[in-house]
């Protein structure tokens, strides 16, 4: 009896250890990657939230990334330093400021959709501060345009990644309905009129 007495105290310290180990284990894998870091297209595309210098270096090492389009205030001081380590690493780095709820103009989702579908850039990260509005925002209209996805399949991966489609984000909802009736559009058979002889 008297081992098992002396035994239980140890063995409670000793899980109390092992569990103290794995959640620092857990803890420092999610810091080692950004918020909601996944692939896209595998070694073309990937989409995430705010990007940390440490990161930034990272994700070059583990997926080649060689270019970043950043959707942050483009004077914010994150934003600023991980401009100037894109630099360093001699990755191409592009800003389209976008507010929090994915709004945006006409010109804003050209930029975003002329970088998106470059292939040459070299496998490129696009991120928010979130990885949800903005960058859901950016993902779906390359759904949308180079993948063929349709607006319903856009708008379940949009919810997948925490985006909550609330009344503020109409502006977001309507680029994305927009896009995918131009590309419906650009998909379909036009038919011309047919002249008739008298």
């Amino acid at each position: 009896m008297r081992a098992r007495k002396f035994y239980r105290p140890w063995a409670a310290v000793a899980l109390l250890a092992i569990a103290c180990a794995a959640a620092t284990v857990a803890w420092q894998s999610a810091a080692r990657w950004p918020k909601r870091f996944a692939p896209v297209v595998e070694g073309q595309l990937y989409r995430s939230g705010a990007v940390s210098p440490q990161q930034l270096e990272r994700l070059q090492r583990a997926y080649g990334i060689r270019r970043v389009l950043c959707l942050l205030n483009s004077n914010a001081p994150e934003t600023e330093a991980e401009r100037g380590v894109a630099e360093r690493l001699g990755i191409e780095w592009h800003n389209v400021p976008l507010p929090g709820d994915g709004a945006s103009t006409p010109e804003d989702r050209r930029q975003i959709l002329a970088l998106l579908s470059d292939t040459n850039g070299g496998p490129t990260l696009v991120h928010c501060a979130a990885g949800t509005n903005r960058t859901g925002l950016a993902v779906g209209l390359y759904r949308l345009r180079c993948q063929g996805w349709s607006l319903s399949q856009v708008m379940e991966e949009l919810r997948e990644f925490g985006f909550e489609d609330e009344p503020h984000h109409g502006n977001l909802r309507e680029a994305l309905t927009i896009e995918a009736a131009a590309v419906q559009a650009l998909r379909s058979p036009t038919t011309a009129p047919v002249a008739t002889s008298p």
